[in-house]
């Protein structure tokens, strides 16, 4: 499992760019003898039996603006609409600096020039960002920039770009566990987009039963440390299908995974509850789509840095095995 989410990481998968990885997961279904198929935009692998998954596999990361600066690919994809904030400039400039990155052809993945952002690179903060990139200064604008680097083991924790490169693997894990559902593949979370792929995926269809796999961000280190399950009744959109929800937090027990329940905690913090690639769906369609979360606890989020633990891994792999019988 590490040793996939690591070959993953040298996969590129910026959002709105995530062409590379999305051939990468289509070869290796064909590889496993799944069938798999391209749905707007996602890769589709249909299954015969019941069970619905979905993760997204786009990843955030730079896009050039010319004149060797960078900006957000997030906001790029999500246009002058949704301008970032100042703060969010600011922690999204803070994850890059002293990180090497490497712009490459959307199409093939292949690197086309690798550079860095040092510490004495100026970072404009705006409805964008621009952030300096030396070595960068000679491609054309419109070309994506990811993180360099892969997958670091040290004391049972796993860090590297984790989100969503984890649970794109732990889909995989089910798969060659005997998993016969559906796993869709979707792209433009990072940008607030994947639930319109699942959107014209379904159609008219009807269903409460849609597992959105995915990580989840937490300051304090322990909800990794002790091998948490992230579960949640709602967030920002509204609730979930409360009688999924409760057969996964018992598919947990009886896995001996313990639980952390996201939404209870940030209600207690008087913190809003955030909004997820589930919620904006249900939201969209009314709650005709409708399901719920099972997310791995990370810390240092969206960074190349992000971090989780081996016990959670295995929980989740754990929780999933109760839930589908497998």
């Amino acid at each position: 499992m590490v040793d996939r989410i690591d070959r993953w990481l040298h996969v590129p998968a910026v959002v709105g760019f995530e062409e590379p990885l999305l051939a990468t997961i289509a070869g290796e279904l064909a590889a496993s003898g799944r069938r798999s198929r391209r749905v707007a935009g996602m890769v589709v692998s249909p299954g015969t039996d019941g069970g619905w998954i979905s993760t997204h596999s786009d990843r955030h990361g730079l896009v050039t603006k010319g004149h060797g600066v960078l900006g957000y690919a997030a906001k790029h994809e999500a246009g002058a609409h949704r301008p970032l904030s100042r703060s969010l400039g600011r922690r999204v400039c803070d994850r890059f600096v002293g990180e090497a990155v490497y712009a490459y052809d959307p199409g093939t993945g292949e690197r086309l020039a690798e550079g860095g952002v040092d510490h004495g690179s100026h970072c404009g903060v705006g409805p964008d960002i621009s952030i300096e990139a030396p070595g960068l200064a000679e491609l054309e604008p419109g070309l994506p920039v990811a993180f360099a680097g892969g997958a670091r083991i040290a004391d049972s924790l796993v860090s590297g770009q984790l989100d969503n490169v984890a649970s794109v693997a732990i889909a995989f894990e089910l798969l060659a566990a005997g998993f016969g559902g559906t796993v869709l593949f979707t792209v433009g979370e990072e940008a607030g987009r994947s639930w319109r792929g699942l959107a014209d995926y379904f159609g008219d269809r009807e269903l409460g039963e849609l597992l959105v796999l995915d990580t989840s961000p937490f300051d304090d280190p322990e909800p990794c440390g002790s091998g948490r399950v992230v579960l949640r009744r709602a967030d920002a959109g509204g609730a979930f299908d409360a009688g999924f929800v409760e057969r996964i937090a018992g598919a947990a027990a009886r896995a001996g995974a313990p639980i952390i329940w996201k939404d209870a905690l940030l209600a207690g913090e008087g913190r809003p509850l955030g909004r997820t690639e589930l919620g904006r769906l249900s939201a969209a369609t009314e709650g005709r789509l409708n399901g719920a979360t099972l997310q791995l606890p990370t810390t240092d989020y969206h960074s190349n840095h992000e971090t989780t633990s081996i016990g959670a891994i295995s929980n989740v792999l754990r929780t999933l095995g109760r839930l589908f019988d497998l």
